[in-house]
């Protein structure tokens, strides 16, 4: 019986579903079990000396990127929601797109537009006006996150404002609620979920991040892996440093579910949803001019900028090496969205029917990899690969005596690996959201009449969730082409990609020649931003029409 029970459960797709599971897990416990170890000499000096202050600098960023980006995000959300006023349809689709801008390159133009030689400056001397702001420093910091960042919180609370129904507050105003408990009793315990979520996805790409920290020297915790992995040569240091941060993550992830408790809010999308008020008087101008100008300081400044840089430098920059890092950029980038949404479509496929514990562990450890840094993640595969080359070097040797110890290791199937193991969580959410859309009678249908699970895949899954899986291959492909820390860390040798000839230049202080390359990844990742809304517009209204 439990021989039968056991074949009825094991098939193609848990076989790829678990050893999935497996792969992701495993390179993050490799880092946990390396600090087992003693430590030498230099990670005595970095816990001694430097580590309280990378904690210290680490909880303030997040901390005031986190404040910020809630408050402009759901304010901007809110406002473009129930408010009518000109430009707004425009505005509610562009506030996203300082997504398009990777954090890093609004760093570069903006450090270069405040030095004493740049645009600005030399625009506010030619008035007689001098400013001594050094955006070279953690409140720069904190500026660039927030005017990079903040859509992701606004694009999931506009999302749950829009799904709110009127009834709430009309039910709120007949109980003798004004309009300040109205929104504080109401509204923002209705949108809370989607605000954190938009908040620590917000959180998680600030841990992430390397170009800004190291150009601007902020000594946090992304600053001081590469610090120790590249300046002092110590992969023992970068693994320890590594783990902590992995306990700072696992702190915030954990402190947000235990502030949330058992709370739970249900969005009832049915119903007459709220009318939009016309702003009037002086909100007319300050309200949506208030949105025009995150627009400007996040999207048009750094994009014009680099334009007139790209005039200047383009001669220089624009030839065959150019091709080829764009064609490596975008290699890398389809191989890892292709490898990413064909096992997602596998784990969600896998994850429906019954859920049993093992599904809800499984699935668990596959989203790991989006909330762990991408410094911490290149170094945990990076180990990974030297140990499984380690172990396989005397097969190595049975085809080739003279074969090098570390094959696998340092090649373009381990950046990929990398990709995968911290992108899958995007894609797998996306197409779950998808299934559950689509419901399982159509999957289940199929199945009584004797077809396969892969057949059934491909015939009736993946035209239903056809618009989930465009909209995930999008996402993660605009994460892979903005991605630096892990294709910095993993890429072969002499291999570039746009991201990372763009930190380069940055690096050698060629500000100007970073325009092209930066343009070529803000070009694409506007197309596809611009594509996926474009996309989930036609979805509302395929929805409509078959209800």
């Amino acid at each position: 019986m439990r021989w039968r029970r056991l074949k009825h459960h094991v098939n193609l797709f848990s076989l790829i579903s678990v050893i999935t599971g497996l792969l992701i897990v495993v390179p993050m416990l490799n880092i946990l079990f390396e600090i087992m170890n003693p430590g030498n000499e230099t990670w005595l000096h970095i816990r001694e000396h430097l580590l309280m202050g990378y904690v210290i600098n680490t909880l303030i960023l997040i901390g005031l990127v986190a404040v910020f980006s809630a408050l402009i995000g759901f304010l901007s959300a809110y406002v473009v929601t129930r408010f009518e006023f000109k430009g707004r349809a425009l505005l509610s689709w562009m506030l996203i797109l300082p997504l398009a801008i990777p954090s890093y390159i609004a760093a570069y133009v903006y450090a270069d537009m405040l030095s004493y030689t740049g645009t600005f400056s030399r625009a506010l001397r030619s008035l007689h006006v001098s400013h001594d702001f050094n955006i070279m420093s953690m409140s720069g910091a904190v500026f660039i996150f927030v005017m990079t960042l903040y859509p992701y919180v606004y694009m999931m609370v506009r999302s749950a404002l829009s799904k709110q129904s009127a009834a709430f507050i009309e039910n709120a105003r007949l109980l003798g609620a004004g309009k300040f408990r109205q929104f504080f009793q109401v509204v923002l315990p209705l949108v809370r979920p989607a605000l954190v979520a938009g908040t620590l996805l917000v959180v998680l790409e600030t841990l992430n991040d390397y170009g800004v920290v190291a150009y601007f020297n902020v000594r946090v915790f992304s600053f001081a892996i590469f610090d120790a992995w590249e300046r002092l040569g110590d992969v023992g240091a970068a693994i320890r440093l590594s783990a902590v941060l992995m306990v700072i993550v696992f702190v915030v992830i954990f402190l947000e579910r235990f502030l949330r408790g058992r709370r739970r809010y249900h969005l009832h999308v049915k119903g007459r949803p709220i009318q939009r008020k016309t702003l009037k008087g002086i909100n007319r101008f300050i309200l949506p001019g208030a949105l025009w100008l995150m627009m400007l300081l996040g999207f048009f400044i750094p994009l014009f900028q680099l334009l007139y840089y790209a005039r200047l430098t383009y001669r220089t920059v624009l030839n065959i090496s150019f091709v080829y890092l764009t064609i490596n950029t975008l290699s890398l980038a389809i191989t890892a969205t292709l490898i990413i949404i064909a096992l997602a479509t596998i784990l969600a496929n896998f994850n429906r029917g019954n859920q049993t514990a093992f599904k809800k562990s499984l699935l668990k450890i596959t989203n790991l990899g989006y909330a762990i840094p991408g410094a911490v993640i290149a170094i945990a595969v990076l180990v990974f690969f030297i140990d499984i080359d380690h172990r396989l070097y005397p097969l190595y040797r049975l085809f080739n005596e003279n074969t090098a110890r570390l094959v696998l290791t340092s090649t373009l199937s381990m950046l990929v690996f990398a990709y995968v193991l911290r992108f899958m969580a995007i894609g797998y959410n996306a197409i779950e959201a998808a299934y559950d859309k689509v419901g399982e009678k159509f999957t289940e249908a199929s199945y009584s009449l004797g077809h396969s699970k892969l057949s059934t895949l491909f015939r009736i899954d993946v035209p239903l969730i056809k618009g989930g899986l465009i909209s995930a291959a999008i996402i993660v492909f605009i994460d892979v082409i903005k991605e630096l820390p892990l294709t910095l860390i993993l890429r072969p040798t002499n291999y570039d990609t746009l991201a990372t000839q763009v930190f380069r230049y940055a690096r050698e202080e060629m500000l100007q020649e970073t325009a092209v390359p930066s343009l070529m990844i803000i070009l694409i990742a506007t197309l596809l931003i611009y594509g996926l809304t474009h996309q989930k517009k036609k979805d509302v209204r395929f929805h409509v029409r078959r209800d």
